[in-house]
């Protein structure tokens, strides 16, 4: 059902060494062969439904599936624990793609039509949901506290979404204070809570609070390049065109407004920023139990979110 086609060409546009390539390759296949097998067996008559779940799915850059396998499998979770938090982290942002697409009234995501242009609004809403509904499924097996810590980050989701809401179209009256905590309800809440979940079934709940902060890091770091790659990147490697969050509050604009400077220089705001979130994510990992090997990969990506965009 899914091809390992666009993830690789969105890693080779990202220049990664080919080693670490290979290695990113090997895990995303693994995420992509057991979305197969599981939305083979997700009991789903309307096939019409079905083919609206499965549109965007596997054609993102699986960067919170990929981080949330390459940290579990490196603390000492079982494969099979790594992979089933993996895929259910994709599965959920899918959800929340497909909704802030209907939201925003957006033509495009990942190179294609979004899902409620191609099968209407309704059937739309309905994929969202059982992309929402299927990871608890599946989750259970991990247990109610992984489910709740996911949850949490689901509901400071939605208020972000809530809140970015009010300033849709009125982008002049957000200050950075305000853009950081929609960022962080949006976006960085996820990475933090699927981090808080990749403890919890590792078995090193001594790390909770910790991974849960390089999450938040991640998450932040990640969000900010988006922003930038959103005013002057490349639309491939965004999956939509530049520009179509014109309308949202963005990092970059933000700094104009707030700082009263040019672009080049709010560009220059928001590469330190964003260098700010990394090297203190480089930090925790440094002090996470790793072994070289691990470590060196999970370097080797943080490092890739502060990396220019032009």
């Amino acid at each position: 059902m899914y091809s390992l086609e666009a993830v690789m060409t969105l890693i080779d546009k990202e220049g990664f060494p080919e080693d670490v390539k290979n290695v990113l390759v090997d895990i995303a296949g693994k995420l992509l062969s057991k979305m197969n097998i599981l939305i083979r067996d997700l009991n789903i008559e309307d096939k019409y439904l079905k083919e609206a779940i499965t549109h965007i799915l596997g054609r993102g850059k699986f960067i919170r599936g990929i981080f949330s396998y390459i940290v579990s499998s490196a603390l000492g979770a079982s494969e099979d624990d790594a992979v089933i938090l993996a895929v259910s982290s994709e599965f959920y942002h899918t959800a929340s793609l497909i909704h802030d697409d209907i939201i925003d009234k957006a033509d495009v995501r990942r190179g294609v039509e979004t899902v409620h242009k191609k099968f209407g609004l309704e059937r739309a809403i309905i994929a969202g949901d059982v992309l929402v509904i299927y990871p608890n499924y599946l989750l259970a097996r991990l247990g109610g506290e992984v489910i709740k810590t996911l949850a949490e980050a689901g509901l400071k989701l939605c208020d972000g979404e809530a809140q970015e809401l009010l300033y849709t179209n009125d982008t002049e009256n957000v200050d950075l204070q305000t853009y950081n905590k929609i960022v962080y309800k949006k976006t960085a809440s996820f990475f933090e809570h699927i981090m808080k979940a990749v403890a919890l079934i590792s078995n090193k709940r001594e790390l909770y609070d910790v991974l849960g902060r390089l999450g938040k890091y991640l998450g932040i770091a990640f969000q900010y390049r988006d922003d930038m790659l959103d005013i002057i990147g490349d639309s491939q490697l965004m999956g939509k065109p530049t520009g179509s969050d014109v309308n949202k509050p963005n990092l970059v604009t933000v700094l104009m407004i707030q700082y009263k400077i040019n672009l080049n220089e709010a560009l220059e705001k928001a590469y330190s920023l964003v260098a700010w979130y990394v090297d203190n994510a480089l930090k925790i990992i440094e002090s996470l139990p790793f072994s070289r090997r691990d470590s060196q990969l999970l370097t080797i990506l943080t490092k890739s979110l502060s990396k220019r965009v032009v």
